[in-house]
């Protein structure tokens, strides 16, 4: 008996606070009764099954009744503070939706599952040892034998030109091993996948395409397998069709399995071969990373002697490995996003204050009327809750449109990482921070409430006294709000003046006026011997028309993120320079580029045969061979054949990766009849780019309606891509630290005019006996200066700390240093007062007689 009364007890708890009051003890004398009349287990059991279904459907009826109840009475409250109530709503919803949007991005990245089968166990295998270039045999031979893979597989991506129902495009294409779905554990949802037998040579002219593809190219019908598309200009019969959320690796849209025959699909150039793989045990992780690079040590000891740790082989989760840098910067940002939303709840936590003295009375008295404890908490939790509520729901709009920010600026590897709120973990987040946040101030203004209690006889007084307590609890406040604006501020400082000094980076290029287009022959009509009869026709067309100055080719445009090739070079004195990227141009390349010779001139324009043996280096090539400027005239030795080319000139250095890369050494070749497959059209025109750029590719498509034309923009809008994301990193950045300021501005102002009203009585003493107005908008001023200045003092040292992971969002930005923290917080301070001077205006406008007489 004594054990069921706990447990219903227990179960009695779920009823709100007013339910329970009037009604536990009837409940308990009535469940009590029947349990006494219980002499089966059936009757017990029946007794139980009734209990509970009266719990499971009164229970929620009653919470919310009195939830119904307590909002009205809370509305009510708020409305008598309507301004500072908003404020507070306003800048809870802004902090709230800040860390909601950055979260969804994390969990799209790092949370959400891949659309593979046990995602958990698959890794990727960087700087492998064993990978296609083993051949078939050796490769699987290795992952077979292997004590910590149960399965690998290896595979190239690239950009393809793919012709079908006699039209042509441009796209992402990945050779891999016949094994590569097996291994990730995804089927097709038309046709099949690969046989194992696929990847050998004579068989493996099959491909499987994406669901966008398709619909592009058939319609989606499923008459579609069986049918013929030509990749690069060679056949391959379609076999399967993946689901629409499936577009590994890099948004791929075909796969084919000819990874191991590496001549089947034409004129490649550079591409990076990456393997994955899947563990054995799960629980493994950090022995199966010690064995893989034992292993490929062992392989290979003098490949990575002097080599630095991010060079050397290592095995990460695939996840990790899709989310990439993003995944450290998301991290970074929710830093940032979580000190703002503590400000935020600073702010929220000084109206709880000021609600909690004001409401003493108001609480006494319905206390003195019989409300328990537990029904006057109650009620302030649901007040503070629906608060917080409401700039959840406000806040959710500020993270949506955070995330589709994200998106355009660092779009996810798969379509199934898409950014959104819609989803139960963002949800259940954005719901927990209200929920907590709600609870927390709900019993902080219990608690104040409690100490601040008038006793019976005071029951007549117009205001509670000030407390020492809560003056200390304000002082704590703005201290944290402080220290926090400072440190996010001073990060703002150091990013912004990082990417002023990008802008000004001379990239040893002009981008104003230049357009781009990629073209690429491979699979079309003109490949092989009618190459350098399309370019020259496209660029004599181009060079015609009246909005273009000057048009040439180039292999590897810089701001384009591609796959560099790169070569040891050697001079005909011995020097030798490493890590040369090599290029190709046109005559005029560097004229439309704007790139400035720092010593001899470009290419001849009719140099005919003899601009083949001649190439031009860059400034950073000269520097690294010690000769400078005096390599004019040098002879460079080829790296692939018995030949030499004469060096015709010292270009400035180009920087391919944008601003925040410095240049690398790079040698250009002149494009003679043996032009590559695949080039980039620039153009310099006249007036605006964006109407040049549209003529230039009309006249480029005009030529041949079979060749792919991609990736047009003009060389401004690549600058922009490039700065995109640091400039999304230093915009986040600075608007996170103006919304600390300005909420702790208002926290200052707050807690200043707040303290002036809760002291009117004091001022009238003092005015009364003598003290001036200025005196004492002195003492006010200089008693809120006093946290603000402990605020600053923290958050120098916040900010010293936090600046080593500035270099996450921002390679080339400098950390905090005192100056910077110093010039911070001397603006700090001086809004601070300029707040408190503002807050303390009132004490002229205090009558000392209606002071005193209004106590």
């Amino acid at each position: 008996m004594r054990r069921a009364m706990r447990v219903y007890g227990w179960l009695l708890k779920l009823y709100p606070a007013r339910f329970r009051e009037e009604y536990e003890p009837a409940l308990e004398r009535q469940f009590q009764d029947e349990y006494r009349d219980v002499t089966s287990p059936g009757e017990a059991v029946r007794l139980w099954s009734g209990a509970l279904w009266d719990l499971a459907t009164s229970v929620p009826r009653q919470i919310f009744s009195e939830m119904t109840m307590d909002i009205r009475q809370g509305m009510r409250a708020y409305q008598r503070r309507s301004f500072s109530m908003t404020l507070a709503v306003i800048a809870l919803a802004l902090a709230i939706g800040a860390s909601t949007g950055i979260f969804s991005v994390m969990n799209a990245l790092l949370l959400r599952s891949l659309p593979f089968a046990r995602p958990e166990r698959l890794v990727e295998l960087w700087l492998s040892p064993v990978n296609a270039f083993a051949g078939r045999t050796g490769f699987n031979s290795w992952w077979q034998h292997s004590a910590y893979l149960n399965e690998a597989t290896t595979f190239s991506t690239s950009e393809m030109n793919l012709a079908a129902n006699q039209e042509a495009w441009r796209v992402k294409g990945t050779e891999s091993s016949a094994n590569f779905f097996h291994v990730l554990g995804v089927d097709a949802i038309a046709g099949r996948t690969f046989a194992h037998d696929e990847e050998i040579t004579g068989h493996n002219s099959v491909a499987v395409i994406g669901y966008g593809l398709w619909q592009q190219l058939f319609g989606g019908d499923p008459a579609a397998i069986g049918k013929t598309v030509h990749v690069n200009g060679q056949q391959f019969t379609v076999i399967g069709v993946m689901p629409a959320n499936f577009n590994y690796p890099g948004k791929t849209q075909v796969w084919m399995p000819t990874i191991f025959d590496f001549e089947i699909i034409p004129h490649r150039g550079a591409f990076l071969i990456e393997t994955i793989g899947r563990l054995r045990n799960e629980g493994a992780f950090r022995q199966a990373q010690e064995m893989f690079k034992a292993e490929a040590l062992r392989k290979n000891p003098k490949a990575y002697d002097g080599n630095e740790a991010q060079n050397w082989p290592k095995l990460v989760s695939l996840q990790n490995q899709l989310a990439g840098p993003v995944r450290q910067q998301s991290w970074v940002l929710a830093g940032m996003a979580l000190l703002v939303l503590l400000t935020a709840c600073a702010n929220v936590a000084q109206l709880v204050l000021s609600r909690a003295t004001e409401r003493s009375q108001e609480l006494a008295v319905r206390a003195a009327l019989g409300a328990s404890r537990a029904r006057l908490l109650q009620q302030l939790i649901t007040e503070a809750v629906l608060l917080t509520t409401v700039s959840t729901v406000l806040g959710l709009g500020l993270a949506q449109w955070i995330c589709r920010l994200a998106t355009s600026i660092v779009p996810p590897e798969l379509a199934t990482q898409e950014y959104t709120i819609f989803d139960w973990r963002v949800f259940g987040f954005a719901a927990g921070l209200a929920i907590l946040a709600g609870v927390v101030f709900g019993l902080s203004s219990a608690h104040l409430t409690a100490r601040l209690q008038p006793a019976a006889n005071s029951l007549r007084t117009q205001r509670a006294a000030p407390d020492a307590g809560l003056k200390r609890a304000r002082a704590v406040l703005i201290v944290i709000q402080a220290a926090i604006t400072l440190c996010l501020v001073t990060s703002s400082f150091a990013l912004g003046h990082a990417f002023l000094k990008l802008l000004g980076t001379d990239l040893g290029f002009r981008t104003g006026n230049v357009v781009t287009l990629n073209v690429s022959l491979q699979g079309t009509t003109h490949s092989g011997k009618g190459e350098w009869a399309y370019y020259s026709n496209v660029l004599s067309r181009l060079r015609a028309m009246p909005e273009v100055e000057a048009a040439s080719a180039v292999s590897y445009l810089p701001l384009a993120n591609q796959i560099y090739m790169a070569n040891s070079f050697k001079l005909d004195s011995g020097q030798s320079v490493a890590r040369v990227v090599t290029n190709a141009v046109m005559p005029d390349y560097f004229g439309v580029m704007g790139t400035d010779f720092l010593s001899g001139h470009d290419f001849e324009q009719a140099s005919g045969k003899d601009a083949d043996q001649r190439v031009i280096v860059n400034e950073t090539f000269a520097r690294l061979s010690g000769l400078g400027r005096a390599i004019v005239g040098r002879h460079v030795l080829s790296p692939w054949r018995d030949a030499s080319y004469v060096v015709e000139g010292v270009a400035k250095t180009a920087r391919l990766n944008g601003p925040d890369n410095q240049g690398g050494p790079q040698i250009y070749f002149y494009i003679g009849e043996e032009t590559p497959p695949v080039l980039t059209l620039v153009a310099k025109v006249r007036g605006d780019a964006a109407v040049g750029l549209a003529k230039c590719r009309d006249a480029v498509r005009g030529i041949d309606p079979q060749v792919p034309i991609y990736d047009v923009k003009t060389m401004d809008e690549r600058l922009d891509d490039v700065l995109a994301r640091p400039r999304f990193y230093v915009g986040a950045t600075a608007l996170l630290s103006l919304m600390t300021g300005l909420l702790a501005m208002v926290g200052i102002y707050g807690t200043t005019s707040y303290a002036l009203e809760q002291r009117r009585r004091e001022m009238g003493i003092r005015m009364a006996v003598g003290a001036t107005p200025r005196r004492l908008r002195g003492m006010m001023i200089w008693e809120s200066a006093q946290p603000l200045l402990v605020g600053v003092a923290g958050g120098m040292a916040l900010a010293i700390f936090a600046g080593r992971f500035l270099e996450d969002l921002l390679v080339t930005v400098a950390r905090p240093g005192f100056g910077t923290c110093l010039g911070g917080g001397a603006v700090l301070v001086g809004v601070g007062l300029l707040a408190a001077w503002q807050a303390t205006s009132l004490v002229r406008r205090i009558d000392p007689m209606e002071a005193l007489r209004s106590d």
